[in-house]
C-alpha cells in the first residue's frame, strides 16, 4: 500500500504545464513559445523545487503534439539559464534557486513597473520633421487613383529588363569581387562616368577624383555640413525651402537661418550684426519648392559673398534634367573659379528612390575629409549597384532613359495644366515653373484651406502643404501637387475625384476673369 501511494505522489509532483498553448502561425518560433511559457510558470513560484518534476520531452512533445526537438530546445534553454536543474536516474526539476530572485516564492510581483521615458539627446529631439517613418507610405503601387505626391518618378516606366542585364553582366565579370568591402570614395568606373556626365551635360569642372559616391543628397548634406560646420555655425537655407534640408544640417549642429527668395533666388543681403554662414544651401536650377531659376547676376553674386566670407555653397542640382522650356541650364558649379561650390546631384528621381545613390562633386580640398566621413557613417554605397550603374551610364541608356522621361513628363504636365485649370481653376491658381516634377497651386480662398485639406484626405490624395517648407516665410496657403508618375487617364480620374468632392463639400467660388 505504501508502495503504491508513494507511486501516486511522484506522479502527482510532474509538473502537467496544462496552460501551455503554443501558437503555429505566430512568426515566434515554436520552441522559444515554450520556452518562454514554461519560464513564466516556474517564475509565478507555483512549485515546489524540492518534489516538482518536468514530464520527460518525449511525454511533454507528445502531450502538445509538437516534435521532441522542439522540447529539448526549450528545456536546454531553461537548463543554460538556472530555471531547471537535471537528477540523475530521476529526471529534470525545477531548480533549487530561480534567476527571479526578486519574486517571493510563492508570490508573483504585482507592483506596477515604473517606465522611465528615455533621456533622449537634444539632437534628436530638435529634428522639426514630425514625419519620420511615414513620408513614404505612399500607397501607389496597387492602389486605385492617384495620389500626387510631389517629386515622385514614373517608376514603371524604368528599364528594369536593360538594368537587370547590365547587372548580371557585371557580377559575371567581377564576380566576388563585388560582393567585399568598397572604396568609401566611390566605385572608379562610376566616378569617371559621373565626372564625364557633369561635364558634357551640366557644365561642370571636375575630374573623377572630386566625384564622391554618396547614399543621396540628404547624405551629401550631412557629409559636407559634418566637414565645415562646428556645432552653432551658421547654414543659410532657403525659405521656402527643401525641409529635408533643414533636417540635416540642423542634425549636424549648424544653425539654421532662413533666408529669403525673390524671383531671381535667395537673397544675399544680410543686416551687419549677423553672422556669416559657414554653409549656403540653394537650388540654383530650379528653386524648390517655387520652381523659379536663379539669375546668372545672382549666382555671380553669391560665389563672390561666399569667397568673400569663407563660406562654402551647397548646390542641389535637384530634377535639373527634366527642364520644359529649353535646354537645362548649366550649374553654378562651373561659374566658380575659387573652389566654394559643393556640387550635389542623385539617382533617386531620374532613376528609382530605393537604388541610395547620389554623389558629392567637391572642391579638391573637400575631397579627403569627405571620404573619412563617409567611412564613418556607412563605409560605402552597394558596390554592385554602382557597378551597374557605371554600366548604365557608358553604354549610354542613362540618357537615352532622361531623353525619354522628359519627353514623358512634357505631355504629361501639358495635360495636367489642361485639367487642373478646366477643373480647379474656381479654387486655386496654378503656378507653371520652368521644369520640375511638382506644380504649386495657391488658393484664392485662404479661408478654404482646413475644408479643402479635409477634402483630399476623403478622397485620397496628398498634395504636400507649401506650408512644411516655410521657416519664417509667411506665403498665402497652397498645395504642391506631383504630376510625373502618373498616366493622363489617372491624372483626369484623381482632379475629377477631387473637384467633384470640393464640390460636394460645397466649396464653391467664381472664377475671376483673367
Amino acid at each position: 500500500m505504501n508502495r503504491t501511494l508513494n507511486k501516486k505522489r511522484r506522479r502527482r509532483s510532474i509538473i502537467a504545464f496544462e496552460m501551455i498553448r503554443l501558437d503555429r502561425t505566430a512568426d515566434e518560433p515554436l520552441y522559444q513559445q515554450l520556452y518562454r511559457q514554461i519560464r513564466d510558470e516556474l517564475v509565478s513560484g507555483n512549485f515546489d523545487s524540492n518534489s516538482s518534476r518536468l514530464p520527460s520531452s518525449r511525454t511533454l512533445a507528445a502531450d502538445l503534439g509538437v516534435a521532441r526537438l522542439t522540447v529539448k530546445l526549450a528545456f536546454e534553454k531553461l537548463h543554460a539559464e538556472g530555471y531547471l536543474r537535471a537528477r540523475t536516474r530521476s529526471g529534470t526539476f525545477v531548480a533549487d534557486s530561480l534567476p527571479e530572485t526578486f519574486l517571493s516564492p510563492r508570490q508573483p510581483k504585482t507592483e506596477p513597473q515604473i517606465v522611465r521615458a528615455a533621456r533622449l539627446s537634444d539632437r534628436v529631439k530638435d529634428i522639426p520633421d514630425k514625419r519620420v517613418g511615414k513620408q513614404f507610405d505612399l500607397g501607389i503601387a496597387g492602389a486605385p487613383g492617384v495620389s500626387f505626391v510631389p517629386a515622385l518618378a514614373a517608376l514603371d516606366e524604368f528599364p528594369i529588363e536593360v538594368w537587370e542585364r547590365l547587372r548580371a553582366q557585371v557580377l559575371a565579370r567581377k564576380g566576388a569581387h563585388l560582393l567585399q568591402y568598397a572604396s568609401s570614395h566611390g566605385d572608379p568606373d562610376l566616378r569617371k562616368a559621373i565626372a564625364a556626365y557633369l561635364s558634357d551635360f551640366r557644365g561642370a569642372r571636375c575630374h573623377p577624383d572630386q566625384i564622391v559616391v554618396t547614399a543621396g543628397t540628404q547624405q551629401a548634406m550631412m557629409i559636407s555640413a559634418m566637414a565645415l560646420v562646428n556645432r552653432g555655425e551658421v547654414a543659410w537655407i532657403e525659405d521656402p525651402g527643401f525641409y529635408q534640408a533643414r533636417r540635416a544640417f540642423g542634425f549636424a549642429g549648424a544653425t539654421v537661418v532662413p533666408r529669403p527668395v525673390d524671383e531671381e533666388g535667395i537673397v544675399i543681403g544680410r543686416p551687419s550684426k549677423e553672422r556669416s554662414p559657414k554653409i549656403i544651401y540653394v537650388t540654383p536650377s530650379h528653386q524648390f519648392p517655387l520652381g523659379m531659376t536663379m539669375s546668372l547676376a545672382r549666382r555671380t553674386a553669391l560665389i563672390d559673398f561666399a569667397q568673400t566670407h569663407d563660406a562654402f555653397i551647397f548646390e542641389d542640382d535637384h530634377n535639373s534634367e527634366f527642364r520644359f522650356t529649353g535646354p537645362p541650364l548649366p550649374c553654378l558649379q562651373g561659374l566658380d573659379n575659387s573652389g566654394r561650390v559643393i556640387y550635389a546631384g542623385t539617382m533617386s528621381k531620374i532613376l528609382y528612390p530605393s537604388l541610395r545613390l547620389g554623389y558629392i562633386l567637391a572642391p579638391e580640398q573637400l575631397v579627403e575629409p569627405m571620404i573619412k566621413i563617409r567611412a564613418v557613417m556607412d563605409q560605402h554605397s552597394s558596390a554592385i549597384d554602382q557597378a551597374t550603374l557605371a554600366r548604365f551610364l557608358d553604354e549610354g541608356f542613362f540618357l537615352s532613359h532622361i531623353k525619354r522621361m522628359r519627353k514623358l513628363y512634357s505631355e504629361r504636365r501639358e495635360f495636367f495644366i489642361e485639367e487642373f485649370n478646366t477643373l480647379l481653376s474656381e479654387h486655386f491658381l496654378l503656378q507653371i515653373p520652368e521644369a520640375g516634377l511638382h506644380f504649386v497651386a495657391w488658393l484664392r480662398q485662404k479661408t478654404d484651406l482646413p475644408l479643402i485639406t479635409r477634402v483630399c484626405a476623403e478622397v485620397g490624395i496628398r498634395p504636400s502643404p507649401l506650408s512644411s517648407c516655410f521657416i519664417k516665410a509667411e506665403l498665402n496657403p497652397a498645395l504642391t501637387f506631383g504630376f510625373a508618375a502618373w498616366s493622363r487617364a489617372q491624372i483626369r480620374e484623381g482632379l475629377f475625384k477631387f473637384a467633384s468632392a470640393l464640390k460636394r463639400n460645397g466649396v464653391t467660388h467664381s472664377c475671376p476673369s483673367s
